[in-house]
C-alpha cells in the first residue's frame, strides 16, 4: 500500500545553525511554515549564504532527515546554485529565498524560489480587484539582515500580505501572514488573523531575519 503519510510540522537545519545542535533549540532547527489545509506542505523565507548548505526532518531533531535526495526542480537548481554535499543541499548563490517543501509519504520535494511577498487587498495599489498583482511586491533586500519594504499603500484599509509559492499553485491566503505587536505572526492552519489597519503613504517592512515587522 502506497505510504500516504505526512508530517504536521517540518524543520531545517544546517551549516548555518550549528547542524541542528542543541536538539529543540529553535535557532538550530528553523521552523518552517505550514500551507494552509494543504497535507504536508511548507513554506518558508531564509537567506543563505554562498556553500551554506542544509537538510530538513520532521521535528526538531534528527531522523527521517532529507536534503539532496529529494526532488528538486532545475529551476530551483539554476536559480540558488544548488548541488548536492554528501547528501545536504548545497546553496551556491547567497540570497533570500522561498524555501518551499512537500512531504508526503517517501515523495519529497524541494524548491528554492524568489521570495516575493505582496500587499494584498485594501491597501494594494487597486484593492481586491488585481490580486497577486507585480505592482504590490515588496522589494527584496541584498543581505542578511535586510528588511523586505512593501509599496506605499494605496489607501487606508486591512493591511494583508502573503506570499504565493509556484510550486503550491494555492489560494493567496493559505500562506499569509500579518505585523502584529512588531512580530511577523504566521496564519499556518490557523483560522482568520487578527486585523490591522494600515492608512495611505505607509510601508511594510519585514525583516525575516528575527521574524520582526513594522509599519510606519
Amino acid at each position: 500500500m502506497k505510504d500516504n503519510s505526512a508530517p504536521t510540522e517540518l524543520y531545517m537545519t544546517g551549516s548555518a545553525y550549528n547542524w541542528g545542535t542543541p536538539a529543540g533549540d529553535p535557532n538550530a532547527w528553523k521552523a518552517l511554515v505550514p500551507v494552509n489545509g494543504t497535507k504536508g506542505t511548507f513554506w518558508g523565507i531564509f537567506y543563505f549564504a554562498a556553500n551554506d548548505q542544509v537538510k530538513f526532518a520532521p521535528q526538531a531533531n534528527w531522523g527521517n532527515d532529507f536534503g539532496f535526495a529529494a526532488t528538486i526542480s532545475q529551476a530551483s537548481v539554476d536559480r540558488a546554485g544548488l548541488s548536492d554535499s554528501d547528501g545536504n543541499i548545497k546553496v551556491g548563490k547567497a540570497g533570500w529565498y522561498l524555501v518551499y517543501v512537500s512531504v508526503i509519504g517517501d515523495n519529497r520535494v524541494v524548491e528554492f524560489e524568489t521570495p516575493n511577498v505582496y500587499l494584498i487587498g485594501d491597501t494594494s495599489h487597486d484593492g481586491w480587484n488585481d490580486q497577486l498583482a507585480e505592482q504590490d511586491l515588496f522589494t527584496i533586500p541584498t543581505d542578511a539582515d535586510g528588511s523586505f519594504v512593501s509599496p506605499a499603500f494605496a489607501k487606508n484599509g486591512e493591511l494583508r500580505i502573503c506570499v504565493h509559492p509556484e510550486a503550491a499553485a494555492t489560494d493567496w491566503w493559505r500562506t499569509e501572514f500579518i505585523i502584529l505587536n512588531g512580530k511577523i505572526e504566521y496564519r499556518g492552519n490557523d483560522g482568520d488573523q487578527e486585523r490591522v489597519q494600515g492608512k495611505a503613504g505607509q510601508k511594510a517592512y519585514l525583516n525575516f531575519s528575527d521574524n520582526t515587522g513594522k509599519v510606519e
